[in-house]
């Protein structure tokens, strides 16, 4: 009677992990697609501002600033969907190694890794919601009045977004390099192939 009121907690767990995952796939994934969309916008506009150079002699009035907007808010939507696929860049000859000769060790030194980077993206992210939100009420912007302007707050929005993505990804590799640390059992799918495992 008592043992499978000891394995009930279990599937609960489960279930909200994997909902957890799945809530954080969705949003690397939104991200990721709309970061592909600011792609696609920027090649359209840099392409129309060719052609109007060469056919005629005229450019497209602010494609400088919204290509200086666009690489930095695409850099920032995108990243996470590196860290989540396991393709953020990071040399792992050496950790590949001791992972699979002494697995509690690697998994150590992976939550080192993990640990640091949820530090540095919580900062990121700290700094860039303050320049959001200074944005926002300062209605700052690029370019030139009677010209092209473009408001600076989409870029700072999405800087803080994807780097609040990045310390969340960071802190669920961490526990779960953790686990592994104590040799506690996963209910759910490890950190992506490559170099996060």
């Amino acid at each position: 009677m008592t043992l499978p009121d000891a394995q009930a907690p279990q599937p609960l767990l489960r279930r909200a992990v994997q909902k957890l995952s799945w809530c954080l796939g969705m949003a690397v994934t939104s991200m990721n697609a709309l970061g592909t969309m600011i792609i696609i916008v920027m090649m359209v506009l840099i392409c129309a501002d060719v052609v109007g150079r060469n056919l005629f002699a005229t450019s497209l009035p602010g494609v400088i600033e919204l290509a200086e907007l666009g690489i930095v808010s695409l850099v920032f939507l995108q990243i996470a969907d590196t860290l989540r696929s396991g393709k953020l860049m990071r040399s792992d000859v050496l950790i590949n190694t001791i992972v699979a000769k002494y697995p509690r060790v690697g998994a150590f030194m992976n939550l080192c890794f993990d640990t640091t980077g949820a530090l540095l993206f919580y900062f990121i992210a700290n700094g860039a919601f303050e320049r959001f939100w200074d944005a926002w009420r300062g209605g700052f912007y690029l370019g030139n009045q009677g010209s092209f302007t473009a408001p600076t707050w989409p870029m700072e929005l999405c800087v803080a977004m994807g780097s609040a993505l990045m310390c969340v990804l960071f802190i669920t590799h961490a526990l779960v390099h953790l686990a592994r640390l104590f040799g506690v059992p996963m209910v759910t799918a490890q950190p992506a192939e490559g170099s996060q495992q």
